[in-house]
């Protein structure tokens, strides 16, 4: 996750640059960093920005596509406020005075007799933590259903109409004839939303569903500066699918009987599934990011840090320096390294590695009109690392990953999604070698404290001017409100931090006998 930082006025007219077959040289020295040696371009990254409302909806049991397990549920449910379009009787049917145990929906009061229902007994699961619930917001309760007294599980009601049609969570699906690679959502108003997408494998199946995390916390969007979700690398896939929801809420929906349209459950579900409704699917864009493939990298497209790592150089992974939209800053020194995630996709290619990259750029620089990617440097799991803000690798540029702390610091982001999975064996150390380098360069401890003084931001565990004192290869969670860098990459530094050559802890005295 990154965050903003002021721009400068100052804009930079650069030529574009690409990447090439042969090896690359970037210099930085003194001076800003000039790249030579450019014989081969790459294409542009195409970005496809199309509306929620314009794209094709789907009806999705709640229990059997998985949405329950990532905290989504229908709100009450009136079988009688659905209209019934197919020229059916307008027979009503009333609702049960005390819902089921274990019901997965809250009927409105009416008398005793029962809708009908076609019972699941699918159990929910606990979601992981996820940076799009913010503190205002409660997290939608699940977890297991409650015992009957023969200590079996009680059976989901399924909501359903007059008719007799069962109701679901309304989905868009988004369906190319070719690899989609990167999908993103973006909204320039404002709109309380979140958002979970899956992918269509291969193989027909879908993948589980993604809670898209945000890609700027506490950003007010508007036409020239929208605000989006983090990219995620979906890849070969053909299709996706995304339901929107507010408070865990989902818009609920029912096929009519010809099996064509979804009808959206409009006054029937509250405030806050009527502005899902009226608001959320006209404002929010899924944007269609795909970056050109380039060749494998190998050791005659790493540059050598003077004394460090070798890297994937920007001009060596094809980024395109005439979307920057500023100079570098720089600060006099550097005081901390913060560890972050992409929260992204676990299920790339080391080849793939480049094309998330150069996606997340382009997104950034483009589509959400930040100036360039925010963190440092990024690392993937099979321990690539990538040069990340224009400026140099061995010089203070200042990032926009951490908001009130991106002065003095280098940002380091982990590629993947590591609420989900554990950072690999590989992407650990590099990444440390990496901080060893930097850091020793700077003339810190890695398991020393960083003493730095916070700048005011919204979404900050600190107030503006105050002075902290952390650990000196910290999580952005640990500045931030966010659970970045997920609950596994968070367990992991401890073990980067020794990687990095923080001494290793006193042994405990002996048990007196």
């Amino acid at each position: 996750m990154r965050h903003a930082r002021p721009k400068p006025s100052i804009m930079l007219a650069v030529v574009a640059v690409a990447a090439v077959a042969a090896p690359l040289i970037v210099s930085v020295g003194a001076d800003d960093p000039s790249l030579v040696d450019r014989t081969k371009r790459i294409g542009n990254t195409a970005i496809e920005q199309v509306p929620l409302r314009e794209l094709p909806a789907a009806v999705l049991d709640i229990t059997s596509s998985g949405l329950d397990a990532v905290g989504v549920k229908l709100p009450e449910i009136d079988p009688n406020v659905f209209t019934l379009p197919d020229g059916l009787p307008d027979v009503t049917v009333p609702l049960p005075a005390t819902p089921p145990s274990g019901s997965t929906t809250s009927p409105a009061p009416a008398s005793s007799d029962p809708t009908p229902s076609n019972p699941s007994s699918a159990p929910t699961q606990t979601p992981t933590p996820s940076k799009t619930q913010t503190p205002s917001k409660t997290p939608p309760k699940t977890g297991p259903r409650p015992k009957t007294p023969g200590g079996s599980t009680p059976q989901a009601t399924i909501p359903r109409l007059a008719d007799g049609r069962t109701v679901g969570a309304a989905v868009t699906t988004i369906v190319r004839d070719k690899p989609l690679k990167m999908v993103a959502f973006t909204w320039d108003r404002p709109v309380d939303v979140d958002l979970v997408m899956r992918s269509r494998r291969a193989d027909g199946g879908w993948t589980p569903w993604s809670v898209l995390e945000p890609a700027l916390h506490g950003a007010v969007p508007s036409a020239g500066k929208p605000v989006g979700t983090e990219p995620v690398w979906v890849g070969d896939a053909r299709e996706v699918q995304v339901a929107a929801t507010d408070e865990g809420l989902a818009i609920p929906a029912a096929e009519t009987q010809g099996g064509d349209l979804a009808q959206l459950g409009v006054g029937m579900a509250g405030e806050v599934v009527t502005k899902l409704v009226t608001t959320a699917l006209s404002a929010v864009k899924a944007t269609l990011i795909s970056p050109d493939s380039i060749l494998s990298l190998g050791s005659s497209l790493l540059t050598p840090l003077l004394g460090g790592p070798s890297v994937v150089a920007r001009a060596q992974w094809g980024a395109d320096e005439s979307i920057r939209c500023s100079q570098p800053i720089y600060s006099p020194t550097v005081g901390g390294a913060i560890v972050h995630h992409t929260a992204g996709n676990n299920d790339y290619t080391a080849q793939q590695s480049v094309e998330i990259v150069r996606g997340i750029y382009a997104y950034h620089a483009r589509t959400l009109n930040w100036c360039d990617i925010g963190y440092n440097v990024l690392v993937d799991k099979y321990g690539q690392v990538f040069e990340g803000a224009f400026g140099g690798l061995d010089r203070n540029v200042e990032g926009t990953h951490t908001g009130g702390f991106n002065k003095a610091t280098v940002g380091l982001s982990l590629m993947g999604n590591l609420d989900q999975v554990p950072p690999t064996a590989a992407m650990i150390s590099a990444a440390s070698r990496f901080l060893r380098w930097r850091l020793g360069k700077a003339g810190l401890n890695a398991g020393g404290t960083a003493h730095l003084t916070a700048e005011y931001f919204s979404d900050s565990k600190f107030p503006a001017g105050a002075r902290t004192q952390l650990p000196m290869i910290a999580g952005h969670r640990d500045y931030n409100n966010t659970s970045c860098p997920g609950v596994h990459g968070y367990s992991a530094l401890n073990q980067i931090r020794a990687m990095s050559g923080a001494a290793p802890a006193a042994p405990a005295a002996p048990a007196s006998p």
